[in-house]
């Protein structure tokens, strides 16, 4: 199909505002995030929207927008994203990263999915709510982070840690990762994400015998270390079935049935997983790092001479863990792959909620149905980290659910963080009207259904 460019007059308000977020440079650590807060900040208060910034530095803002309750007697509820994005350096795309092109009935960007789609659904939601002049009994927030596809450190992280009285009395939060649908056996998953896996930064050493390059040595520190990163390389550390991901796998199965609701459910029998994941392939493997901790050995250091046996070196790790797992845990299931005699340090650790709250799933599930009569909402734990994990610290679950109608070939994870990044026109429209629907019909009523 040719390109072509749809006038703003022939785009939704959602849309055009997904275009101006686009066109904003955010790339995490290169660009500053200002410009695009502030803009989204004069357009929240020329609604007549409260809002409040904060900063460790003032080109990294992060922006709060409240709706005050005229008769506050709930939690306030949460919706929050990040403004920034990941680098374009490298990629091949068909449009300008920053253009935020129409064609072939998408817009095209870095952001489109990842998430300014989503903000711009959160932003209009807001927008519609207030000028629709509609009465919660519940206070209404907005929270736009900066630096999410980074540390967190000025954005989320800071704000928890410096400013945490911005989020009381909140329980609950929409974020992202959650809700896009997805075609699989002839039904139509909506993934609702539920939980997150905990992101840990672990540095093995190895010591051994050192000395003088011309003489011969063994049980070396290097030789030591290779072992371990080929064994951390090649197996697959121990089965772990979570509460989470046991509701995501039961949920896929019953909405599958047949040969494939089997198989699923063997996938919850720990001496059969990996046997199971082996046979299925590809079909299945999708489901590996949910149900298990993961390692991936990403830099080694070590020697100060070509000439001189180091009798100390260390690799840095990227250790995934499944929810509830304890570091401590994590570590017995490394040392059962390489054994006990290798230190191993924890240099940072982002620790995820130990419990799993389901409150607000079956009105999220609701709300999706009724837009969608082919939808088939089912929990979603997510393999990669977001904010959710530093909102998790003061207590707060976190529900991925920025709902998105896409075509049956386009695969929402494979366009995250890639080249040709870009969302359907109208999917934002399509989220707003399901997140307004379960704010005004859901979000109470499942509140009292759990008193």
């Amino acid at each position: 199909m040719g390109n072509f460019e749809i006038s703003r007059e022939q785009l939704s308000p959602s849309d055009q505002l997904l275009r101006e977020l686009i066109r904003f440079d955010t790339t995490v650590d290169e660009s500053p995030e200002k410009p695009a807060i502030d803009y989204i900040r004069t357009l929240l208060e020329k609604e007549g929207i409260e809002t409040k910034t904060f900063f460790r530095t003032e080109e990294r803002p992060n922006l709060m927008a409240t709706i005050k309750s005229e008769n506050a007697q709930l939690p306030p509820l949460l919706m929050y994203g990040h403004i920034d994005v990941v680098p374009v350096e490298g990629q091949k795309w068909s449009q300008e990263p920053f253009g935020a092109a129409v064609s072939d009935g998408y817009i095209w960007g870095r952001g489109a999915l990842d998430m300014k789609g989503e903000l711009a659904m959160f932003i209009t939601t807001m927008i519609q709510i207030k000028r629709d002049k509609i009465s919660l009994p519940f206070d209404l927030k907005l929270l736009v982070v900066s630096d999410e596809e980074g540390t967190g450190n000025w954005g989320m992280a800071y704000l928890v840690k410096e400013h945490p009285e911005i989020f009381k009395g909140i329980k609950y939060a929409l974020g992202e990762i959650g809700g896009f649908s997805m075609r699989l056996s002839g039904k139509k998953l909506y993934p609702v994400m539920i939980a997150e896996k905990q992101f840990a930064h672990l540095k093995i050493a190895a010591t051994g015998e050192g000395g003088h390059g011309s003489f011969a040595h063994s049980n070396t520190a290097m030789e030591r270390l290779c072992k371990a990163v080929e064994k951390l390389s090649s197996q697959s550390l121990p089965v772990r079935i979570t509460p989470s991901a046991r509701l995501m796998i039961e949920a896929i199965a019953a909405a599958l049935g047949g040969a494939e609701a089997i198989a699923l459910k063997l996938l919850l029998k720990p001496s059969l997983t990996d046997k199971i994941i082996g046979l299925a392939g590809k079909q299945l493997g999708i489901f590996k790092p949910i149900l298990h901790n993961n390692i991936n050995v990403t830099m080694i250091e070590g020697g100060s001479a070509v000439n001189v046996i180091p009798s100390r070196v260390s690799c840095h790790c990227d250790v995934r863990l499944v929810p509830g797992c304890t570091m401590e845990d994590a570590i017995k299931d490394i040392e059962s792959i390489i054994g006990s005699s290798y230190e191993i340090e924890v240099v940072e650790y982002d620790k995820g909620s130990e419990t799993l709250d389901m409150t607000l799933t079956d009105e999220l599930f609701a709300a999706l149905c009724r837009k969608d009569s082919e939808a088939v909402p089912v929990p979603l734990v997510v393999t990669g980290v977001t904010d959710g994990r530093f909102l998790s610290i003061l207590g707060i679950q976190t529900y991925g659910f920025t709902p998105m109608d896409l075509p049956a070939d386009l695969e929402f994870t494979s366009l995250i963080h890639a080249a040709d990044e870009r969302i359907p026109v109208g999917a934002v429209d399509f989220g707003k009207e399901i997140i307004i629907d379960f704010i005004c019909n859901g979000y109470a009523k499942a509140l009292q259904q759990c008193k």
